[in-house]
């Protein structure tokens, strides 16, 4: 698997107490989806920030060169952190600090500025780095490109962005596949949809009866992330796949409108069709075909 390195420099501690550097860490970032005509996506990822279970926070900085998110939508990552010595604790959250110095999308419409929103939430987390210096850790976290922008015309025309994304031990991850039917797709409620409003949503737990579109204000009861439905050629089926997704049960539906989905705004405009449980596994691929 392809990497793309970004120079690592030391690792700072950003509160007092935290202890000595003794594990060490790679951390690598995957982009999937992407905002509607996007054809470049030009940010600063100036540092990683990892939360303990007791609140503290530690900073790892990187380089800030422009990068293009979308040229990791496949199997080439981006190399954030290898091999960096942190301490030793359980962390819990994982946040991506941009800077938006030259950040801009580019579209069909023209070159865009991204403005970072006040609230970065970052991902929740879940690992255990021990003090064994022999024994590495590699995290990887996957940032939804669909429900981290939105297009803001008042008062300035720009992209506003608010990371959405999943984070987990490399190890614990698991993948979500699957074919959708060529007349499923703009089928039923979905008759005379087009393909850009294609998409698979994903939420915890079973949320069967309680489908609802992504809103950055309400990120409990909000998909976790999304992945777009698409076909290689002009006729046949079409496909999805979720990727990095920490183990445990998941509810997977189908919308024909996520064009109308704007992230910032709750809105429950989306029209859903089937809707399924999966359980993903450490290490392993679960199909759910449509």
């Amino acid at each position: 698997m392809k990497t793309h390195t970004l120079l690592r420099l030391c690792l700072l501690p950003l509160v007092l107490g935290l202890a000595a550097c003794e594990s060490t860490l790679d951390i690598n970032l995957a982009t999937v989806n992407r905002p509607v005509d996007a054809e470049r996506i030009s940010v600063r990822i100036e540092a990683v920030e990892l939360q303990d279970e007791s609140g503290g926070t530690f900073r790892i900085e990187t380089d800030d060169r422009l990068v293009d998110l979308l040229d990791f939508q496949g199997t080439e990552l981006l190399s954030l952190v290898g091999g960096e010595e942190v301490p030793a604790a359980r962390y819990r959250k994982l946040r991506l600090i941009f800077d938006d110095r030259d950040a801009e999308i580019e579209t069909d419409d023209g070159e865009f500025p991204i403005r970072l929103s006040d609230l970065q939430p970052g991902a929740d987390l879940d690992i255990q780095l021990s003090d064994d210096e022999d024994e590495g850790e590699t995290i990887l976290a996957v940032l939804d490109l669909r429900f981290s922008f939105s297009r803001q015309t008042q008062p300035d025309n720009l992209y506003r962005l608010r990371q959405a994304a999943t984070a987990a031990r490399a190890g614990d991850t698991g993948t979500l596949t699957g074919t959708v039917d060529e007349d499923y797709v703009a089928g039923g409620a979905c008759a005379g949809s087009e393909e850009e409003g294609f998409a698979m949503y994903l939420y915890r737990g079973d949320r069967r009866s309680q489908l609802t579109d992504y809103a950055a204000d309400f990120d409990t009861a909000s998909p976790l992330v999304s992945a777009s439905v698409e076909r290689s050629g002009n006729s046949g089926d079409y496909q999805y796949r979720f990727r990095g997704l920490p183990i445990g049960q998941y509810t997977v539906a189908y919308t024909c409108k996520a064009e109308l989905d704007d992230p910032f705004t709750q809105q429950n405009t989306l029209v859903f069709r089937d809707a399924f449980l999966v359980q993903i596994e450490e290490g392993g691929t679960v199909t759910r075909d449509f």
